[in-house]
């Protein structure tokens, strides 16, 4: 997936490779590790090996829990994917790359015939997510120390499109 609606092309694909992983970590480790402060062993959690990644290379990232995993999380619901570790580097924020991260993820539920995608954002990205057409929910809790609310996004059932969203259009916000 490529964009250039507002801006230099932002290139997403699957880092479904040892070189592709090795970029999806250290840009995780940077931001929610160093950045953040997110213990090592909560971002580590075992569960990279049965996800799906994507990689914006040399700024970005983002993992999509299937199946067991993303029911463990989402309370039960194996056709709802989990959406997280999204993570984009400081120098790159603002540009688009975070909604061209979560638009791949989506892609794959989809691909997938999933239902829609759940994810607990940090309070602070929560307008980012419903700018993406996310919709939060329930109470607010702590994760690795810092506010996080429940949110969702179901693929519209009967649209012409399917709920599908161009990864170019939201890239500006």
């Amino acid at each position: 997936m490529t964009s250039s609606a507002a801006g230099p092309a932002i290139r997403v694909v699957p880092a479904d490779d040892p070189t592709g992983m090795a970029a999806v970590h250290a840009i995780r480790h940077e931001v929610f590790v160093v950045e953040q402060g997110v213990p090592a062993e909560l971002e580590w959690d075992g569960k990279d090996g049965r996800a799906a990644h994507v990689l914006a290379e040399g700024a970005g990232a983002g993992r999509l829990l299937l199946g067991a995993d993303a029911a463990a999380k989402n309370g039960g619901d194996p056709d709802t994917a989990v959406l997280g570790r999204l993570a984009v580097l400081r120098p790159a924020r603002g540009g688009g790359i975070g909604a061209c991260l979560v638009r791949a993820l989506e892609d794959e539920a989809r691909r997938l015939g999933l239902r829609g995608v759940y994810l607990e954002a940090q309070e602070h990205a929560i307008p980012f997510y419903e700018r993406l057409g996310y919709t939060a929910y329930g109470p607010r809790f702590q994760d690795a120390g810092m506010p996080h609310r429940a949110m969702r996004r179901d693929f519209g059932a009967g649209r012409e499109d399917g709920g599908r969203t161009d990864a170019v259009a939201d890239v500006s916000s």
